[in-house]
């Protein structure tokens, strides 16, 4: 895939390469959405895309809800808080412990976010180097010849350097 292609293609997000370089990887369930086949075959594009597959754990699922939950809940009582002194006459004010927790409501919810982002990243390198393929740009890196000096394959169309564990699927 040239420079100029990249844009084309739909990116999930940034990995660490084997040499720790920071680089975007392919989003394979969205390329098998959009029918974009045009860098890894149509079959191995769907498997890609089950295996990998979408949506949170239940746990996960369960976790951010809780989360989202006890910030509405906290913003609820933040606010009737603010509304019994406005009614009573007592002014407008918030309470400091409330003010100290406000940032707190939030930081749960974008954490959860945060990490299942991150593990959904790296499931979908694990799965395109099980599948033999550069996450970087699709490439088919079956059988090519590893460096002595780290034991990683380096993928001829984008440099990007890879550790293979496994066989191809």
């Amino acid at each position: 895939m040239a420079a100029s292609d990249s844009s084309l293609h739909q990116r999930a997000g940034h990995v660490k390469d084997a040499r720790g370089r920071s680089v975007t990887t392919l989003d394979p369930i969205t390329m098998n959405l959009l029918r974009q086949t045009d860098v890894i075959p149509v079959e191995t594009l769907r498997r890609l895309a089950d295996e990998i597959g979408v949506g949170w754990s239940r746990r996960i699922r369960t976790l951010f809800i809780i989360a989202v939950v006890c910030m509405g809940l906290f913003l609820l009582v933040t606010v009737l808080g603010v509304i019994a002194d406005a009614i009573r006459g007592a002014g407008l004010h918030v309470p400091l412990p409330m003010l100290v927790l406000l940032p707190s409501v939030w930081i749960g919810p974008w954490a959860i976010w945060m990490g299942t982002r991150a593990a959904r990243l790296k499931r979908i390198r694990r799965m395109m180097l099980a599948h033999l393929r550069c996450p970087h740009c699709g490439y088919d890196i079956r059988g090519l010849p590893t460096d002595p000096q780290d034991g990683a394959t380096v993928c001829p169309e984008c440099g990007c350097a890879w550790r293979l564990e496994g066989k191809a699927k």
